[in-house]
């Protein structure tokens, strides 16, 4: 066979096999963002647990005195003070875990996005892939038969000239 196989789409097909790899790129970007949100929201959680374990050791300690010395009225004050405070640090802290949880859905749809855009992008270079390996085969069946034809004609030329020598 002396002609070669040249898939006309094959232009097609390398961009959508680059497009696939831009894909994955950008998914496995995606990926880390939502991993770093993840880590971030787990540092905010425990940071808002912390401050709910301290609370209740204060809460624990405020009518507890130092050691011999009653306890002072300001001494107490000032306690239920830090208490409320830490109530605040709390409250502020659930409030920034909201918006960590949000920003962190947002990161996980961005990766469905990408895996959807990934799948897309394969599902494009597997149908040119298989149209390409067709298109290969059919062209081999066509050149193997138009082989095989030049062949039963050379065949019939040489018996043809062997009947006339004879």
């Amino acid at each position: 066979m002396s002609a070669n196989f040249v898939y006309r789409l094959q232009l097609l097909l390398e961009q959508k096999e680059e497009a696939k790899k831009e894909a994955e790129r950008e998914l496995a970007r995606r990926q880390q963002e939502l991993e770093k949100q993840e880590g971030i929201l787990a540092e905010l959680r425990k940071r808002e647990q912390e401050l709910i374990e301290k609370r209740r050791s204060r809460r624990n300690e405020l009518l507890k005195s130092d050691g011999n010395d009653p306890l002072q009225a300001h001494q107490v004050q000032a306690r239920s003070d830090y208490i409320k405070v830490l109530g605040e640090e709390i409250e502020a802290a659930g409030k920034n875990i909201l918006r960590q949880q949000d920003v962190t859905r947002k990161a996980q749809q961005h990766v469905e996005d990408g895996k959807q855009k990934v799948n897309e992008a394969r599902r494009e270079v597997e149908v040119l892939t298989k149209h390409r390996k067709k298109q290969e085969e059919r062209f081999l069946r066509e050149a193997a038969a138009k082989e095989e034809l030049e062949l039963d004609e050379i065949g019939n030329v040489l018996f043809t000239t062997r009947q006339r020598s004879s």
